[in-house]
């Protein structure tokens, strides 16, 4: 039996926070119902990478991979009739994933004030970008809004540059980490007694965890967070990517031993004692130096022969595969890090999968998304509407009826 079977959970809101704490609760057994609007579908279906010959709102890759395994029913929010269904289906959860903008729940009746009226031990989780209080409540954000704001982007970048966006949605990834992690201490509260609770994450916040130590370098005067170059921090060297003869190879050197046995691997012992490179910091400071001498001696040789010397010598090299290479690769099909997921209208593709192992329950690798819709008349009739009902309310636009899957 999956961890959280018979768990319950109503997802209202958009975006990539929000689907990806909704795909690993569904991962480890628990029953998604995603709300999502008539005719549009989430935010997030209208996110790159898109099929193509697929017509909107069921091209989004994205969205197949953060929708696999749920159920998606359409309903109108802005309606009263919508919202009153949505309560009632949330009056049955054990949890609700709320990413609506921070009060926009409770304008239509769904605040956890109302719900809990109605689902006493209910576990809200309410996402957004800033939080549900302070000066920046109501701004709207973006992965790389976040980034900036919680200082992790300042550093990446040349030297004499501007500050770089690394792209994606990697702070909305870890947001929906984070919210999992936080609804599970909920769930571990319930059985304990507690009677429900209102979770409050921000996404900046989530994504400060990223800072790591810098607080305390600039309280303590350590180093400070300056652009040293591409692939360059402190306050360590090399911590980088060098060409080999085949490919790329990632260096990380962070102990004396590490270093030793670096220098001892790419054959270059005379830089283990060398005044210039002794420690971290000055191996750091003088970067550039540095490379002009391992670049060339990493060139010798094909990234795999580096990486599996390097891991028996236990120095910390690593591979820089692609996608494609990753799907070949015997660790990953050992451990089933990846999985396959499906849409009606996608067909097959490959992305990762739950990011850890439990012993004796199973977890859902990858899955089936829905369409747009495609559960709203099985969902609807669960909570006691006729079809003539269904009907009445698809025909005010009220509910979306999705196409059924042959």
């Amino acid at each position: 039996m999956p961890a959280l079977d018979g768990i319950n959970v109503v997802e209202i809101g958009e975006g990539v926070a929000l689907g990806y704490c909704g795909a690993l609760l569904a991962a480890c057994g628990a029953d998604v119902i995603k709300i999502e609007t008539p005719g549009q579908g989430d935010a997030v279906r209208r996110l790159p990478p898109f099929a193509p010959d697929v017509p909107a709102p069921e091209a989004s890759g994205l969205h197949a991979f953060l929708s696999a395994g749920k159920s998606s029913v359409a309903i109108n929010l802005d309606s009263p009739d919508g919202a009153a269904l949505v309560q009632r289906l949330a009056g049955k959860a054990d949890i609700v994933l709320d990413a609506m903008r921070p009060g926009g729940s409770a304008d239509v009746g769904l605040g956890y004030e109302d719900l809990k009226a109605v689902a006493p031990d209910l576990i809200m989780v309410a996402l957004s970008w800033f939080g549900a209080d302070g000066g920046r409540r109501d701004w709207l954000g973006s992965d790389g809004v976040a980034q900036a704001l919680a200082g992790f982007i300042y550093p990446i970048g040349q030297k004499h540059g501007p500050p770089i966006i690394p792209g994606g949605y990697f702070a909305q990834i870890t947001t929906g980490l984070t919210a999992f992690i936080a609804t599970m201490t909920a769930l571990i509260g319930n059985q304990a007694g507690d009677n429900g609770t209102l979770i409050d994450l921000s996404i900046q916040e989530a994504q400060t965890t990223y800072t790591e130590t810098a607080g305390v370098r600039l309280a303590y005067g350590g180093p400070q967070s300056v652009r040293k170059g591409i692939n360059k921090f402190t306050p360590t060297y090399p911590q980088t990517i060098y060409p080999a003869s085949d490919g790329w190879i990632g260096v990380t050197v962070l102990t004396p031993q590490q270093w030793r046995t670096c220098c001892e691997l790419i054959g270059a012992p005379e830089l283990i004692d060398d005044p210039r490179f002794l420690t971290a910091q000055t191996r750091s400071d003088l970067a550039d130096e540095l490379d002009e001498i391992l670049i060339p001696l990493f060139a010798k040789r094909p990234a795999l022969e580096w990486f599996h010397e390097a891991q028996t010598r236990r120095v910390p090299l690593a591979l820089v595969p692609t996608m494609a290479d990753l799907q070949d690769l015997d660790h990953f099909q050992a451990r089933e890090v990846l999985a396959p997921y499906q849409h009606p209208d996608l067909g097959e593709f490959t992305a990762a999968a739950i990011p850890w192992k439990l012993a004796a329950t199973p977890l859902h690798h990858g899955g089936i998304a829905p369409r747009l819709g495609q559960h709203s008349h099985d969902v609807l009739q669960a909570l006691g509407l006729d079809d003539a009902g269904i009907g009445t309310l698809a025909a005010q636009g009220v509910v979306g009826l999705g196409g059924a899957v042959s």
